[in-house]
C-alpha cells in the first residue's frame, strides 16, 4: 500500500529530526573529547618544554587543522548544472492542449471516424 503524501512527508521528517539529534549529540561528544585531549595534550607538553611551547604546539596544531577542513569545505564538488526541461510549457496550456485532444477524439468517436492503432 502506498503512503498518502501527508503520511510521507510527517515519516521525512520524522527521520530527518532523529538525524539532527543524533549528529548534534555526536557533535557535543566529539567536542567533549576534543577539549579533554587537549587538556591532556597541555598537560604533557608543559611539563615537557613548559606553557609556551604547550601554548604555540596545540595552536598551531588548531590551525592547521582549521586550515584543512576550511580548505575541505571550498573544494566543493563539481556538480553538472541541474537538467533544464527541453520544453517548459505552462501548465495551464499543457491542461488546455489536453482538454482539446479529448474533446476532439470524443468528436471522433460520435460520428464513427475513431482512429484504430
Amino acid at each position: 500500500m502506498r503512503l498518502q503524501p501527508i503520511e510521507a512527508v510527517e515519516r521525512r521528517a520524522a527521520d530527518l529530526s532523529r538525524r539532527l539529534a543524533l549528529g548534534t549529540l555526536g557533535a557535543v561528544a566529539m567536542g567533549a573529547g576534543f577539549g579533554f585531549l587537549t587538556v591532556a595534550a597541555w598537560l604533557v607538553l608543559d611539563a615537557w618544554k613548559g606553557a609556551l611551547f604547550a601554548a604555540g604546539t596545540i595552536g598551531s596544531a588548531y590551525l592547521g587543522l582549521g586550515l584543512v577542513l576550511l580548505a575541505l569545505a571550498c573544494k566543493g564538488k563539481s556538480r553538472r548544472p541541474a537538467r533544464v526541461p527541453e520544453e517548459s510549457v505552462d501548465p495551464f496550456v499543457r491542461m488546455a492542449t489536453g482538454f482539446a485532444a479529448g474533446l476532439e477524439a470524443g468528436r471522433a468517436a460520435r460520428e464513427g471516424r475513431m482512429d484504430r492503432r
